[in-house]
């Protein structure tokens, strides 16, 4: 019985040409997990887990829905989204108007004036809230460093850049700790404004 679940993670969690659909392998992956635990085998497979995910289906889907949106890394890496949120936060439906996201960011110094756009819009500017830090000693020089790109849609999802997805308890923790660094960092600066 052991080895059919061997079988099970040798196929379904393979990739390459045997990659299957995202929510097939979170399926794929459950099972295994509970499979191992049940036959005692090993329970030490996190429940936090890490699975592909698809633009098109999953992530914008999901952007489509996000009360609020936290990116935290390289802005390079999430194009896709940068262009949609932009879209969406200058979009003339009054219904979509209505629905905009909370947009935080936490971005390298240099790439601010990615943002800029958003933040000196006075339309846009409640929206928006950036963060940057060119000090390798504070926390955005810290997440810089793990090279780990995070967009966060709303308390459900983590995507990074490639599109993958995390998916587990640990979710929460990390978006109440970005929204804190986002916040913390913002502050920081506004108060090295007012002593100038």
């Amino acid at each position: 019985m052991r080895w059919i679940y061997v079988l099970f993670l040798t196929v379904f969690l393979g990739g390459g040409s045997l990659a299957i659909d995202a929510r097939d392998y979170k399926t794929a992956y459950d099972l295994l997990r509970n499979g191992l635990c049940a036959l005692r085998i090993t329970c030490l497979l996190p429940a936090d887990m890490i699975y592909p995910a698809d633009w098109q289906r999953d992530v914008q889907s999901r952007l489509e829905r996000s009360r609020e949106v936290l990116i935290i890394g390289d802005v390079q890496s999430f194009q896709p989204v940068i262009q949609y949120l932009d879209g969406w936060l200058r979009t003339t439906d009054p219904q979509r108007q209505q629905q905009r996201p909370q947009i935080f960011a936490v971005v390298p110094q240099e790439q601010v004036v990615w943002f800029r756009g958003w933040t000196e819009n006075r339309e846009l500017s409640s929206f928006v809230k950036v963060a940057a830090s060119s000090n390798e000693n504070e926390p955005l020089g810290v997440v810089g460093r793990t090279g780990l790109p995070l967009l966060i849609l709303d308390n459900q999802v983590v995507y990074m850049p490639s599109w993958w997805q995390l998916d587990g308890p640990t979710l929460r923790q990390v978006l109440t700790w970005g929204r804190l660094l986002v916040d913390q960092i913002r502050n920081a600066q506004q108060r090295k404004q007012e002593v100038k």
